[in-house]
């Protein structure tokens, strides 16, 4: 069974590997799932089998890109507000640096989930751990709800990433955005004595150019 599944796992990479390739190179409308096959050499029922169809194939690139985030982070010496910070960071980076493929799939993403389609892995809970963190360390109000908080930051994420993915932010707007969306929520519920901190760091993010 260990040999089977590590079978398995190459092919998947493969086929996430050439499926990436092929969506840089002609972009994601203009490539079908028997040239992904060909590119991997598996048949189109390989991949149905393994992953399922362009969408769910789609979904699989973004969780290889979740993968690396996850292993960048896990050598991460931050924690609380300051490790949410972090992921947000690194992820954002990740896509950026590789645009033209992530533009195209992350924009797919809202209506894949929509259709049932899912990645298999709740994202959320990366920021949700570092939430808990958070209040164990003294920055979130202990009646504050970790999940809930977790939840509300990954959306506001979500909605980041989506923005960038659309074209309507730059790549410095959606770094600058993914931080907001962690540092307006985790400084509304901040304890008296993190409160001051958080909140001048959010303020910097958001100070007018201008400005005096």
């Amino acid at each position: 069974m260990a040999l089977r599944e590590r079978g398995k796992a190459r092919r998947y990479a493969e086929i996430v590997g050439a499926a990436a390739l092929l969506w840089r190179e002609h972009g994601f409308d203009k490539v079908s799932l028997s040239q992904i096959a060909a590119a991997a050499q598996v048949s189109p029922q390989t991949i149905y089998n393994l992953i399922g169809g362009l969408d769910a194939v789609g979904l699989a690139v973004i969780n290889v890109a979740m993968n690396r985030v996850e292993s960048m982070l896990s050598r991460s010496a931050s924690t609380g507000v300051a490790f949410a910070l972090e992921a947000a960071r690194v992820s954002a980076q990740l896509y950026i640096d590789d645009a033209h493929l992530y533009r195209q799939v992350l924009v797919r993403i809202p209506r894949v989930l929509f259709e049932g389609t899912h990645l298999g892995r709740d994202v959320a809970q990366i920021v949700i751990q570092a939430m808990i963190q958070a209040q164990a360390a003294g920055e979130i109000a202990p009646h504050v709800d970790p999940d809930r908080l977790g939840r509300v930051i990954y959306a506001n994420y979500l909605g980041a990433i989506y923005d960038w993915a659309c074209g309507d932010a730059s790549d410095e707007v959606f770094l600058e955005t993914s931080q907001v969306a962690v540092l307006a929520p985790a400084a509304a519920c901040a304890t008296d004595a993190a409160r001051p901190s958080l909140t001048a760091d959010l303020y910097a993010m958001l100070r007018c150019p201008n400005a005096a």
